[in-house]
């Protein structure tokens, strides 16, 4: 009789024993994954500033592009506003490319900003690739046709613009390395348009 009732209370208390500390780790665990979810929000609002800075440096190598498709440069007598004619045409053609547009808009205001009544002269020029003659057309060419996109979509007047092509003649880079060899960034410097302002 005193065997009987002395096993339930024993058993009840063993139950406990085991049900007491599974019952504190779910309440225990539950706090911990409460604390990190907020611990994740933090790290997806540090992607998103990342994503903005990613942004923001791609916005300045675009700037950077657009400067370097004209270059000014100032003497006593001159301004000589210079473009690449990679920037401005296809290879081996003279019609004018869209994507030029921005660029020579940009002469044009340097034109009507620091030319106001001069006389100017667009200047057209080769790598030296291709022969004497060739070159020069190809020139002549480029030239004209930068010359009637500043008369006709800029409205610079065309009676105070001349152009002219000068083939592979004088170039500001080497076309050829000392060794012999092509030099391909020498050439690409060598194509180019010149817009000149005599002051």
């Amino acid at each position: 009789m005193f065997q009987s009732l002395v096993k339930p209370p024993i058993l009840f208390g063993a139950l406990m024993l085991f049900i007491a500390p599974a019952w504190t780790q779910t309440s225990l665990g539950a706090h911990t994954l409460d604390l990190v979810f907020p611990t994740q929000d933090l790290k997806f609002a540090t992607l998103d500033l990342k994503f903005s800075v990613e942004t923001v440096a791609g916005g300045i190598q675009g700037t950077v592009a657009k400067t370097q498709e004209l270059q000014v440069k100032e003497t006593k007598t001159e301004i000589r506003i210079e473009l690449a004619a990679d920037v401005l045409f296809d290879f081996d053609k003279a019609i004018v490319r869209p994507e030029a547009a921005s660029a020579l808009h940009n002469v044009a205001e340097i034109i009507k900003d620091r030319g106001k009544g001069r006389n100017l002269r667009v200047d057209g020029y080769t790598d030296s690739k291709g022969g004497d003659a060739y070159n020069q057309k190809l020139s002549d060419r480029r030239a004209n046709a930068v010359k009637l996109w500043l008369t006709q979509k800029e409205g610079l007047p065309q009676a105070k613009i001349t152009s002219r092509g000068f083939g592979a003649m004088n170039p500001i880079a080497p076309n050829v390395k000392s060794d012999g060899s092509d030099d391909p960034i020498g050439r690409q410097k060598n194509r180019r348009v010149e817009i000149v302002l005599s002051k």
